[in-house]
């Protein structure tokens, strides 16, 4: 732990969070003291949606310290269960609060052991307002079905069979037993139904007691799976029927509670959300198997998931969209997008896709491999970013599609109607590729214009994350002739990834997550444009270097309300439009120096701070510049003449030059163009 006013990647638990409240209807469980709690604010500033921030703070405080946690996030828990019913609670702490080192995997356990979350309150309210016992332990079940099938062995009458059973399981005297499992098995609930319809059905009463036994085998063939929206409906139905309804304030879902698997001292902001959305995809997989109700057949047509689109993504949102609009000219179909408006009752149809998609390698690429190692399906990690990468993913994209492996799955009658569309598959990407490139980006002439050519050889420092920094390195260096000076990224963890993609397109690479380093280098090459997160930008404005934001961390104006993608073709002239806009047009700040303050309002005190500063610089400048290397300095245009003055003076100091005149000036030029 250190202390820092920045950092480029936050504390895990903001990774946690991220993944969290994109999905839908699944609700947080902070654990953390005040001070922590900043990420709703925070997401509320940036993302501009209708909706709050679905992150509840349960704070520990010194009277939770006294008598320790487990009772406040039980309580939060349950709360929040009833107030938005979520499909998943999602528990997590924070580097403050993991340091009292308490169990709160046992809290989970516990919240899922004892009827916490739903169903005493149900159980209660119930019972105050009808005074009907409605649930009934698993074993009280069974030892009632058995007195059933006795009633029928030995009278074999539907009467006598429908009146015993009505004694027994709505008895008024009937034992109250709590529910040990708030989350009921799905066979608990098979016996419970087909009790249930046995003493509901006179046709079935006369059944013999094999038929019923056989009935009631559910270990081994369970005979349906109940939802999360039936569990309690299922048990409650018969009783309520009889009475009356159940209060609307009343929970009828039972949700999933898990504790994210994360070590908030070993991982930063990044890795916590790729291990938090793996986690997520792994528990809703392996839920599905228990259940049976995974189906890992493919989809007629070519499919994918998109993984890794997620809230304080770095245009994330846009980038989405340009995606969809790809795969459907691509004619391939969108399985499901996570978890960015994912619903995690449907990851368990992850595996109908024919391929998964990772446009950012920071977020998703943990769930790929997961569900290559799974189900064997390939995914393509290759960012759409540029021309030459977005044709590079497309053509990644069709050896997928027209790999025979890709069509096993379907029938046998048509599978040679598959093979004969397949080949064509390709001629038709590659179509698509050049006429895209032609026709749709605007990056490919333009990077040919006349416009273009001026910025050929200026020098550009990238940084930021490992995908951004690492795709913009490419772009500038292959597509723009802009010659990158340094290239780095705050991606430790993946900083052999990055040196191999970068290396040959920079001059050197820099992996750190200390922003003084960076504001270090950068202040040292005196590049003409920096193209970084938010903490470059403000380094920029203090060197008066020009400043493109191309990775998060960001502000609140990289959410713009406008179309702005950085992935595929349209985001190739998004791209152009930056880098060109990003230097500084020279005749713009030359006129602006000649005609700038005739036509505003001269503020005094401006003045005499402009002119105290200015007497300053000239007692500088008097010191180390000759009257005549003065005067020709000032010859030189206004948009250079900052950058010559440096230059020059950085020369002198290098050869222990006291004074700069004018041959010393046109030395420094000599030597810089050298």
């Amino acid at each position: 732990m250190k202390l820092a006013y920045w950092m480029y990647a936050g504390p895990a638990h903001i990774g946690v969070l991220r993944v969290s409240s994109s999905f839908k209807n699944v609700h947080a469980i902070m654990h953390a003291p005040l001070g922590d709690d900043y990420f709703n604010v925070m997401r509320s500033m940036l993302e501009r949606e209708r909706d709050f921030t679905p992150v509840t703070a349960s704070i520990v405080d010194r009277h939770v310290l006294a008598r320790g946690s487990q009772e406040k996030v039980v309580e939060n828990i349950t709360r929040k269960n009833k107030e938005e019913t979520p499909d998943l609670i999602l528990l997590t702490p924070t580097c403050t609060s993991s340091i009292l080192q308490e169990d709160l995997q046992n809290f989970v356990e516990g919240v899922t052991r004892n009827a916490g979350v739903t169903t005493n309150a149900v159980q209660r309210d119930i019972t105050t307002s009808y005074s009907t016992p409605l649930l009934i332990e698993k074993e009280n079940l069974l030892n009632t079905t058995s007195k059933v099938i006795n009633s029928v062995q030995k009278k074999n009458k539907s009467e006598a069979y429908q009146v015993e059973a009505s004694q027994e399981l709505y008895s008024q005297n009937a034992l109250v037993t709590p529910q040990t499992n708030v989350f009921f098995d799905t066979n608990d609930l098979n016996d419970s139904k087909e009790v249930s319809n046995k003493l509901n059905k006179n046709s079935d009463i006369c059944k013999t007691s094999a038929e019923l036994n056989k009935s009631l085998a559910h270990k081994e063939t369970p005979l349906f799976v109940i939802t999360s929206g039936e569990r309690e409906k299922n048990i409650l139905k018969k009783p309520l029927e009889k009475n009356s309804k159940i209060p609307s304030d009343i929970n009828e879902d039972q949700p999933d509670v898990i504790l994210a698997d994360v070590n908030h001292y070993r991982v930063n902001e990044l890795q916590a959300a790729d291990r938090s959305l793996e986690q997520i995809v792994r528990f809703y997989i392996e839920k599905a198997k228990k259940q049976n109700n995974l189906n890992i057949m493919k989809t007629e047509k070519p499919s994918v998931n998109i993984i890794g689109i997620f809230t304080l993504g770095f245009h994330n949102q846009h980038d989405c969209r340009e995606l969809k609009r790809l795969f459907n000219d691509l004619g391939i179909k969108i399985n499901e997008i996570i978890p960015e408006g994912g619903n995690v009752n449907n990851l368990k149809n992850l595996p109908q896709a024919w391929f998964n998609f990772v446009p950012y390698r920071e977020v998703g690429l943990m769930t790929a491999v997961y569900l290559k190692s799974e189900f064997n399906m390939p995914y393509v990690s290759i960012t759409p970013m540029g021309l030459i990468d977005t044709a590079l993913c497309i053509r990644s994209i069709c050896k997928i599609i027209t790999n025979q492996d890709n069509i096993l799955n379907f029938q046998k009658h048509k599978q040679q109607v598959l093979k004969e569309n397949l080949l064509n598959v390709e001629f038709l990407f590659n179509k698509y590729i050049d006429q895209q490139t032609r026709f749709v980006s605007q990056a490919a002439w333009f990077s040919r214009s006349i416009d273009c050519q001026n910025l050929t050889g200026k020098k550009a420092v990238v940084f930021g994350d490992a995908t951004h920094s690492a795709a913009m390195t490419k772009i500038l260096a292959r597509e723009m002739g802009i010659r990158v000076s340094c290239a780095g990224t705050y991606c430790k963890h993946d900083a052999d990834w990055f040196r191999e993609q970068v290396n040959g397109f920079c001059d050197q690479i820099l992996i750190t997550d200390d922003h003084t380093q960076v504001g270090d280098t950068i202040a040292k090459l005196e590049p003409a444009a920096i193209f970084g997160t938010q903490m470059e930008r403000h380094v920029g404005k203090r060197l008066d270097i020009p400043c493109g934001v191309i990775s998060a961390p960001v502000h609140i104006q990289n959410f713009p309300l406008g179309y702005r993608p950085f992935l595929g073709y349209e985001g190739t002239n998004q791209i152009a439009d930056l880098i060109y806009n990003s230097f500084n047009l020279g005749m713009e700040d030359h006129l602006l120096q000649i005609f700038g303050g005739h036509d505003s309002v001269v503020n005094p005190m401006d003045n005499i701070k402009t002119s105290s500063k200015t007497n300053m610089s000239t007692q500088v400048e008097l010191k180390l510049w000759s009257p005549e290397g003065l005067a020709e300095l000032n010859k030189v245009p206004g948009f250079v003449r900052g950058k010559v003055k440096r230059n020059t003076e950085k020369y002198a100091l290098q050869n222990n030059i006291a004074v700069i005149t004018v041959e010393v000036m046109y030395a420094a030029k000599e030597a810089l163009s050298n």
